[in-house]
């Protein structure tokens, strides 16, 4: 806060009439000023004692104006509540928060928003444990559908995975991978699942054909590709688009139904602050539209918040984000069951999971409509 050097700095106005001694001397005291109110006609008796008792009450007037805008001040920020959300790793899932953040859309709903990045394990526990508010990460759901964790996915922030399988420029197609170390982010997370699946798709059994390495965070398995510690990963948009500028390939695979950036909330959380999430999905799908709208500011964005230099990379994943698109934050229905009946298969679950246990999208509905009706523009 600054107010303390204002009030500090008014307090020298408003010093006693005690003499000056030495000590004041230097010290910013205006009694030792040879014409401390120079707009003052020189006067004597009561005249000046009168003119002193009028500027001392003009100072105090300004003294108290400055400590109460600064108490409007402090009181405004202190309404913003804090909420966290955590995501497995920076890329366009989540880049709408940073818009809105900027934007002072999350400001304008009283949420001060903090985004940590971490792996997709620690995310899960943070939400599990109340260490955080909101979640991103895809596997918080398959927790939702073993009945781990009681919770809701209220907002899909992109229409499909942006990951890409990339290998070193050796290999040419899945036979090549044999034998060979695959990055992942930690054992039992998206990546290593996605990883399996995309391997079994290819004839490819993952215990026995490969050796797959957890290592962490996109940027990490980036940095193993790169230093040919691992011969192939599954990275985000970012990641892949970086690595195929740079001479690595791609194998292509088809996408399995997995959820995309989910927002997740406790069951609990839902329940308590339900006003509060309509105000963060409102602040969310306001950030999400205006980064559509608007591509060299969405741009910028990304080369900030995702520390890229090359703007025509820049461009490639703003377009390869609008590819997967979705501010409403919907998701159809037959998607919803896909996704669902997917993680009950993968987690081996036996009984049957309805959407409405995992899904609750009725908030980002509602905030879709009053949008349209008000006819909000970014």
């Amino acid at each position: 806060m600054r107010r303390a050097p204002v009030v500090n700095n008014v307090r020298l106005f408003l010093s006693d009439s005690s003499p000056s001694t030495g000590e004041d001397k230097g010290r910013g005291d205006l009694r030792s000023c040879a014409h401390p109110y120079p707009n003052l006609p020189p006067s004597r008796g009561k005249a000046s004692e009168g003119n002193a008792r009028f500027v001392k009450l003009n100072l105090l007037f300004i003294f108290l104006t400055l400590v109460s805008f600064a108490a409007l001040a402090t009181n405004a920020f202190a309404q913003l509540k804090k909420v966290r959300l955590c995501a497995p790793g920076v890329g366009s899932g989540i880049m709408h928060t940073y818009v809105a953040k900027e934007r002072g859309y999350f400001a304008q709903e009283g949420i001060d928003l903090e985004v940590l990045v971490a792996r997709g394990q620690i995310c899960t526990m943070a939400l599990l444990n109340g260490q955080m508010e909101f979640s991103s990460n895809p596997n918080i759901f398959d927790a939702m559908v073993a009945g781990k964790f009681k919770g809701k996915v209220i907002y899909v922030s992109a229409k499909t995975l942006g990951h890409r399988f990339i290998v070193a420029p050796e290999i040419k197609d899945f036979n090549d991978v044999k034998q060979k170390i695959i990055a992942v982010s930690t054992f039992g997370g998206l990546t290593d699942m996605l990883t399996r699946e995309i391997l079994e798709q290819h004839g490819l059994n993952p215990t026995k054909d490969v050796v797959l390495l957890q290592i962490g965070t996109p940027d990490v398995r980036y940095s193993s590709l790169k230093a040919g510690v691992v011969k192939a990963a599954l990275l985000s948009s970012t990641g892949g688009l970086q690595a195929l500028q740079e001479g690595y390939r791609e194998l292509p695979y088809h996408q399995p139904p997995w959820l995309s950036s989910p927002i997740t909330v406790s069951e609990d959380l839902l329940a308590r602050e339900r006003a509060t999430l309509r105000g963060f999905l409102r602040a969310a799908q306001k950030g999400h539209l205006y980064y559509g709208k608007y591509p060299a500011v969405a741009m910028e964005l990304i080369r900030k918040v995702q520390r890229i230099e090359n703007r025509a990379l820049a461009k490639q994943i703003y377009d390869d984000d609008m590819s997967r698109h979705n501010p409403s934050g919907s998701l159809e229905e037959a998607s919803m069951r896909k996704v669902t009946e997917r993680a009950r298969d993968m987690l081996k679950v036996q009984r049957s999971v309805d959407i409405n246990e995992v899904f609750d999208l009725s908030l980002a509905r509602e905030v879709e409509a009053d949008l349209k009706k008000t006819k909000w523009e970014p």
